[in-house]
């Protein structure tokens, strides 16, 4: 920890010990005249757009007026007055005292955080202001502001779980901003909402400002809450407080998008789920300040054109993608009233506001989340756009700072996308949201995943599921000596980070080579390295993949390699075959791994298991090789896709 990061912890804890003994009851400025600058988007012809538009948002709304939320999955009543504390998961409520003595990490005792912080990022809030602009019914938008009150109340400062983590606030600040936008100025605030908007947004601007996460506690969390102190001070500029907020928030963002965001579009955190958080964030902030006539940096829009591209080089052509790292299913607006792909959306977004019809996927359809954040205009830009579109992304390349091999083959009517993963195992010094996946790959056939990344399932109190999904074990790779390429040593860290050496993608006349290595297992007292060259021979579909392994005594060698629920696995002599609706594959395998078994759903070792979203689990199909070796040795498996 450096000087000065320690000199920022020590006055945090000082901030924390007057909150906890000498802050008495808050006393709000008064807030009833504040003035939000507020710009409302037109979304007149949403219906126009999206048909059933009316009657989804009247459902939803209807439900946020019973206080019935689906949670990760979970539908739960959550009680009237709303128990904003409450976990739907276990049906326990977490303690109301002061913020900074909650463990919120307890699992066993009342349940995973992430199931109570969810509902408090009022992600439902814009929903019912949508459902108020389609249908003008009066209950929607007087529900509003009868949450904000209620909010308030059950959240006393400084008590609470919800005023733990700075990225929940930064993210409440923005819903309750676009829910203003929705709303519009049709029918004028009266004095009592002005106050209750006004008291929410300065008490949560003065706890970010306080608390703003810095150094190595920064990553995705220092632009979450700069973006809620940024839109605070910009929106609300007669809060006293609101241009230090505004500076404060842009500075943060301005020299975050630089180090979260590297030169060719990836995540310095190296999970490709965070990178669209992120993402979503930075869309915001150059929106806002497009908006409001703001300074935005150039190195802003460079970086979103990066990430943009980066993205629809990794997407299949229906925005499927390897789930690299952990996958909390975070938004920061769930601006959508059915079914919902943000990668795409984010890439029509971007489409559109930079002007460039490639970033748009194949078989993509303008979203509602665009729509939203657009307004009316986005319609005809975007077909426009979609015209012009010529073909399909052939181009394959190695993205460096990310570490992924992309291979992408549109030819002879077959649409087939790899992505071979040799980036480092997460963002030092904890790797937090890393998995032990080095070598491992992912292969999409005619936008269908087929042999893939099984995901993340869940955080707090996972216990052998989290570890599970993190482990190597749950990627297409080798585990050696029944070791994972980097030590597990709680829910957010690794130990003995590996490295990768000597990764290149060349393209040759078959095709396309990918060789990468990783020393996670020189460490081991007898060192083995492994090393991964996979062909992809163009005109035969097929894919070629040797794994050698340099070692001088003997060891025991797992190689695994997971499939997606919707293909059936199943051996025809010396093959494997992989079925799943009109896609058709075959798997060979080495002579020399003599213990060849198809597994799935199993409990003992968990093995053949997929979550496709947070708190989501699924049965599925997985491969599992094992040999032993004394010495040097290699293993070809081939992959027959045609």
């Amino acid at each position: 920890m450096s000087p000065s990061e320690y000199l920022y912890r020590i006055k945090q804890a000082v901030n924390k010990t007057f909150d906890k003994f000498f802050m008495k009851e808050i006393k709000y400025p008064d807030s009833a005249d504040y003035m939000a600058d507020i710009k409302e988007v037109d979304i007149s012809e949403f219906e126009k757009y999206f048909p059933n538009a009316h009657s989804q948002a009247a459902g939803l709304a209807e439900s946020i007026l019973h206080h019935h939320f689906n949670i990760f999955g979970i539908e739960k009543d959550f009680g009237n007055p709303i128990n904003w504390h409450l976990d739907p998961k276990t049906s326990n409520s977490w303690p109301l005292k002061f913020w900074g003595d909650i463990n919120y990490r307890d699992a066993k005792s009342i349940g995973g955080i992430k199931f109570a912080w969810e509902l408090n990022r009022l992600h439902h809030l814009p929903r019912l202001a949508i459902a108020y602009s389609l249908t003008k019914n009066s209950r929607y938008r007087d529900e509003i502001f009868e949450q904000l009150d209620s909010w308030i109340k059950s959240n006393p400062y400084p008590k609470g779980i919800n005023w733990i983590m700075g990225i929940e606030l930064g993210i409440r600040i923005v819903n309750l901003i676009y829910t203003l936008k929705l709303l519009g100025d049709e029918q004028p605030l009266a004095r009592s909402q002005r106050k209750l908007i006004g008291d929410f947004v300065w008490l949560h601007g003065k706890h970010l400002y306080r608390y703003l996460s810095r150094y190595t506690s920064g990553a995705n969390h220092a632009i979450a809450e700069a973006l809620g102190l940024f839109a605070a001070g910009l929106c609300f500029p007669s809060i006293k407080a609101s241009k230090k907020w505004k500076l404060l928030g842009k500075e943060v963002i301005e020299k975050e998008v630089i180090r979260q965001i590297y030169p060719d579009g990836s995540s310095f955190e190296h999970s490709i789920p965070y990178l669209q958080f992120i993402l979503d964030h930075l869309l915001v902030y150059y929106l806002l300040c497009r908006e409001h006539r703001e300074y935005c940096s150039p190195e802003v829009e460079d970086r979103l054109r990066s990430s943009f591209n980066f993205l629809s080089s990794i997407l299949d052509k229906n925005g499927n993608f390897p789930i690299i790292g952990d996958d909390d299913d975070g938004y920061l607006l769930k601006l959508w009233l059915g079914s919902h792909n943000n990668l795409i959306s984010l890439l029509n977004t971007g489409a559109i506001l930079l002007d460039c019809s490639a970033f748009i996927l194949e078989n993509a359809r303008l979203d509602q989340k665009t729509f939203i954040l657009l307004g009316n205009g986005s319609i005809q830009k975007w077909a426009e756009l979609r015209k012009n579109k010529t073909g399909s992304k052939q181009n394959s390349r190695y993205f460096v700072n990310a570490g992924l091999a992309v291979i992408r083959d549109n030819d002879q009517g077959k649409n087939i996308l790899f992505v071979g993963n040799c980036g480092p195992l997460g963002l030092m010094p904890m790797a937090s949201h890393g998995h032990a996946d080095a070598l491992s790959f992912w292969v999409s056939v005619d936008g269908k995943p087929m042999m893939i990344d099984p995901g993340t399932y869940v955080y707090h109190g996972g216990g052998l599921w989290r570890t599970y999904f993190r482990s190597t074990s749950a990627h297409n790779t080798i585990k050696i000596d029944g070791l994972d390429q980097s030590k597990i040593i709680s829910e957010f860290m690794f130990d003995n980070f590996y490295k990768i050496l000597d990764a290149d993608l060349k393209e040759n006349e078959e095709g396309y080579l990918w060789t990468a290595g990783h020393d996670g297992y020189m460490k081991i007292k007898d060192p083995v390295f492994h090393r991964r060259n996979v062909l992809y021979k163009k005109r035969e579909k097929l894919i070629v993949i040797d794994d050698h392994l340099t070692c001088r005594k003997s060891h025991s060698l797992e190689s695994f390699y997971h499939f997606h629920p919707y293909f059936a696995v199943t051996r025809n002599g010396q093959y494997f075959l992989v079925e799943g609706g009109k896609i058709r594959a075959k798997i060979l395998v080495d002579q020399k791994w003599p213990v060849r078994e198809i597994v799935k759903g199993c409990l003992e070792p968990l093995l053949g298991w997929y979550s496709p979203k947070y708190n989501h689990l699924e049965e599925t199909y997985t491969l599992r090789l094992s040999s032993k070796i004394t010495g040097n040795e290699s293993f070809r498996t081939i992959i027959f896709l045609n």
